[in-house]
């Protein structure tokens, strides 16, 4: 059974409440009644990176609860889980037993021998596609007093994994089959473009070794009765080609696309990919991560997206860049923005309404962030304690503040939306562009006897829904 298309909610185990079983008791609310899935972010546990330097994928962090509060929650909602294939935590017990043993350990083949891949010239370091402002490199010592290096795209914490070998591909059918049998429908295939490591490229996103890599999983996943999306910030052709492929992919090109429309009152690109985006797709407007650039490339024109750069970060933290590892400092193009939605529009409800309605109304499965149900704001102070840009939009919500948050009129409004998204029997059938002019977009779904279209005028900010009445009644016709 495929997933349900109704809104779901992206959360961290312990960003509403202190753990799972206060977003059981958050859930039990109105937010639980107007969503269909849950993806929520890595609750194993980690020692790096929010959770996504795992030691395992098959323990639940005691601090956050058990496998069983994840089980009722998968009875309820479609449960999405990240995948964290590129990288274990080294402090996994794989990798504590390869510094022990070294080459003899039988986990050996799951870590790249860095030394092992022969010469590497600057001009090959150069081309390594790289996350952090350090080389994807670590020396780590062996129990025998030897040292070798060790391959890590993001922290130090997290090795990436070797997959060349068998032994990965195992290590990861194993984790598949464990948490598909625990409920996980879809998985978050996290940072999958690291995982093709070929001296001389940019080892990142290496075609065609990519995509036996990823129609893998794929027909993995399938086998347990679970489905994949996987995650990757670049040109919008991968989301595209991943789509071909018979994959959710994520509608990343999105964001930056509704921030242009909504300030400069122009739907002319919005509409021009609404009508060529796949629709085997999720949708976004905000996640854990900033608001990529990349995947919006080629679909707003240069200029457009400069001026977009400048508008979000006057009022947002320093933006993350890209840069070479042959040269850390040689960052140049804009990476990801830093801020939250609701901020990045200025704290306009109207036009913060516009932006949700056009995300869900869009072809796909819609995804809100718990930041983003909550109109949250920017989280300078815990920006500034972490040190991690990003999390200015990761803020840590009590129960009684984020009830209180619910309680918003901009939120109350979006749970209205989403409401309507996720319940209106139009949502089950075709969705639909109609003619607008070029400060407004039109559009909608259908199917039979039932329509729900949406009318958003881009100058006024207004957004105007008709739908069939589900009871059989006259047409609806209200502002959002």
């Amino acid at each position: 059974m495929g997933l349900r298309n109704a809104v779901q909610l992206i959360v961290y185990p312990d960003r509403i409440g202190r753990g799972l079983a206060d977003l059981e008791s958050f859930l039990a609310g109105p937010v639980g009644e107007v969503i269909g899935g849950l993806h929520l972010l890595p609750p194993f546990p980690s020692n790096a990176d929010g959770g996504f330097s795992p030691l395992t994928h098959q323990e639940i962090d005691p601090r956050f609860g058990g496998w069983e509060h994840l089980e009722r929650l998968a009875a309820r909602f479609d449960l999405s889980l990240d995948l964290v294939l590129n990288h274990l935590s080294d402090e996994s017990p794989e990798f504590r037993d390869y510094l022990r043993q070294g080459a003899a350990s039988p986990f050996a083949p799951l870590f790249i021998d860095v030394d092992a891949l022969g010469e590497i010239t600057p001009d090959d370091l150069a081309k390594i596609h790289i996350r952090k402002e350090k080389e994807p490199f670590r020396t780590v010592s062996f129990a025998d007093g030897s040292q070798r290096r060790v391959w890590c795209t993001f922290t130090e914490q997290q090795v990436d994994l070797d997959y060349r070998s068998t032994e990965t591909f195992e290590l990861m059918a194993d984790n598949l089959r464990f948490m598909s049998a625990r409920g996980v429908k879809l998985f978050r295939l996290d940072a999958f473009g690291y995982t093709t490591k070929e001296i001389g490229t940019s080892c990142f996103l290496v075609e065609p070794q990519v995509w036996s890599i990823l129609e893998w999983f794929r027909d993995k996943a399938a086998e347990f009765g679970s489905e994949v999306l996987p995650e990757v910030h670049d040109h919008p052709s991968w989301q595209y080609a991943i789509a071909d492929r018979k994959m959710w992919c994520y509608a990343f090109a999105l964001p930056p696309l509704v921030l242009y429309s909504l300030l400069d009152a122009d739907s002319r690109h919005l509409k021009a990919w609404l009508r060529m985006c796949p629709h085997q797709q999720i949708t976004v407007l905000d996640t854990h991560d900033g608001i990529c650039i990349p995947d919006v490339e080629d679909i707003l024109p240069r200029e457009r997206i400069e001026i977009l750069i400048q508008n979000v970060s006057e009022r947002s933290a320093d933006p993350i860049l890209r840069g070479s590892a042959a040269n850390v400092h040689s960052v140049g193009a804009i990476y990801q923005l830093t801020c939250t939605f609701y901020d990045a529009l200025m704290r306009n409800d109207d036009a913060y309404i516009a932006a949700r309605a056009i995300q869900l109304f869009a072809p796909g499965v819609p995804q809100v962030y718990y930041v983003g149900l909550l109109a949250g704001s920017n989280d300078t102070e815990l920006m500034e304690e972490s040190g991690e840009l990003r999390d200015i939009n990761r803020h840590y919500y009590s129960l009684e503040e984020a009830a209180e948050a619910t309680r918003q009129p901009v939120v109350q409004r979006l749970l209205a939306l989403m409401r309507l998204r996720s319940h209106h029997p139009a949502f089950e059938g075709d969705f639909e562009l109609h003619y607008s002019n070029d400060s407004s977009v039109s559009m909608g779904w259908r199917k039979g006897k039932h329509y729900c279209l949406v009318l958003i005028d881009l100058r006024f900010k207004t957004s105007t829904v008709s739908c069939s009445d589900v009871d059989g009644g006259e047409e609806r016709v209200f502002r959002l």
